[in-house]
């Protein structure tokens, strides 16, 4: 029986893992959309209405927040399998404390 048990274990853990990584998948592809798109426009209105002198300041956001979402795909997207680990193992120590941990 324990046999089992540690076997639907693993089994939960391999769905769990695979089901983090299609979420956190999906949510680089918005995140990388939402910052297409509204880069897009944030640079079209700088080019139409900014004065060519100060152009140049547009691209500090464009950057900024192509750094996000390069730190979003390296934390959350590359090492999920790091994170689900110690997800895990704080999942088991919580409960092993007596208490069931939520926040991850």
């Amino acid at each position: 029986m324990a046999g089992n048990t540690s076997e639907s274990l693993e089994k939960y853990r391999t769905i769990l893992r695979k089901s983090q990584i299609k979420d956190q998948n999906a949510l680089l592809g918005l995140h990388a959309l939402a910052y297409v798109i509204v880069n897009a426009v944030w640079i079209l209105l700088n080019v139409n209405f900014v004065h060519p002198r100060y152009r140049w300041i547009a691209f500090y956001p464009v950057v900024g927040w192509g750094l996000l979402v390069f730190v979003h795909w390296w934390f959350y997207v590359r090492n999920v399998d790091k994170l689900c680990k110690i997800r895990e193992e704080r999942a088991l120590a919580g409960s092993s404390e007596g208490g069931a941990q939520t926040s991850f």
